[in-house]
C-alpha cells in the first residue's frame, strides 16, 4: 500500500489484513493517535484491534471451526444489534432490559455499526468487539478503571488480546490518582483472580447473546459463567441483578425508562 509521506495512516480493513509486523505497529501508532482525539472513533477502534489482536482472534476462529457452537456462527453469521428502547421494554429481570439499564447506567451507547465481514476472520473481530459490553454486563464488572482492569483479567482469560495487555499496564498506572495507593497495590491480585476465574467459565466467545435477550439475566449467568466469581470490592454476593457504581463515580445518565424517551 502506497501513501505520501505527508498523508495519514489510515488503511482500509482490506489493507490492515495484509499488514506485516512493523506497519502492524505503526497502525497501533495511528490507531492510538486517532482514538486520542475521540475515543469513539470507528477507524481508530477498528485498526486497534487488528493491529493487536488479530493474532488472537484469528486463534479463536480458527477453534470455532472446530467447535459446534462456533460453526453454527461462523455457517449464520448472526449480528448484534443492540436497541436499547426495544430492550428497555422487556420484562424486568431479562438480559435484555438488564442491559438497557446498563448502558443507560454508565453513560455508553452500542458501537457502531461495520461493513458485513468478508472472512472468518474479520467476522470475529467484528462479534467480540460488539459483544464487548454485554461481556461487561454479564460478569457484572463497570467500566470505570479498576473495573476494567478487573474485566480485562476476564479478557485476557477468553483470548489473547494484547490490546488488553497494554490497557493493564497503562490501566494500572492510573489507579492511584483515583483509588489510591492501596488500591494499585492490590490490582494485579484481583486482576489474577479475575484472569483465573475467566478460565474456569465456558468459552465467551461463542456464546449466542443474541438469542438470549429474552432470557431471566440468572440463567443466562449460571448457562455461560463459572459459579464462585471473586467477591472483590463492592461485589461482596453473587450472583446480583444490581448495577453498582463506584462511589467515586456520580451517575452518568439515571436509570430511566428507557421506553418512553
Amino acid at each position: 500500500m502506497a501513501t505520501h509521506p505527508m498523508s495519514p495512516f489510515r488503511p482500509s480493513v482490506d489493507e490492515m489484513k495484509r499488514l506485516g509486523v512493523f506497519s502492524r505497529l505503526r497502525l497501533a501508532l495511528s490507531a492510538m493517535v486517532a482514538l486520542s482525539k475521540s475515543i469513539v472513533d470507528p477507524w481508530g477502534q477498528m485498526a486497534f484491534q487488528w493491529a493487536l489482536d488479530g493474532g488472537g482472534i484469528g486463534r479463536v476462529a480458527a477453534r470455532a471451526a472446530k467447535d459446534p457452537q462456533g460453526q453454527a456462527l461462523l455457517r449464520e453469521r448472526p449480528e448484534i444489534r443492540l436497541d436499547l428502547r426495544a430492550l428497555g421494554r422487556l420484562p424486568e429481570g431479562t438480559l435484555g432490559r438488564f442491559l438497557a439499564e446498563w448502558f443507560s447506567t454508565w453513560g455508553i451507547a452500542p458501537f457502531a455499526t461495520r461493513r458485513t465481514p468478508t472472512d472468518d476472520l474479520e467476522y470475529f473481530v467484528d462479534r467480540l468487539f460488539f459483544s464487548h459490553d454485554v461481556w461487561h454486563a454479564v460478569v457484572g464488572l463497570g467500566t470505570d478503571i479498576r473495573n476494567e482492569l478487573r474485566f480485562l483479567g476476564v479478557t485476557l482469560a477468553q483470548y489473547g488480546s494484547w490490546s488488553a495487555v497494554m490497557a493493564l499496564a497503562f490501566g494500572w498506572f492510573k489507579v492511584p490518582a483515583q483509588y489510591g495507593w492501596r488500591a494499585f497495590f492490590a490490582m494485579p491480585v484481583e486482576v489474577w483472580r479475575f484472569y483465573r476465574w475467566g478460565r474456569s467459565c465456558p468459552n465467551l466467545c461463542f456464546v449466542r447473546w443474541e438469542t438470549m435477550l429474552e432470557l431471566p439475566l440468572e440463567q443466562v449467568r449460571a448457562q455461560v459463567l463459572a459459579p464462585n466469581r471473586p467477591r472483590i470490592g463492592e461485589w461482596q454476593t453473587w450472583p446480583a441483578a444490581r448495577i453498582v457504581l463506584p462511589p467515586q463515580l456520580e451517575r452518568p445518565v439515571p436509570a430511566a425508562d428507557l421506553a418512553t424517551n
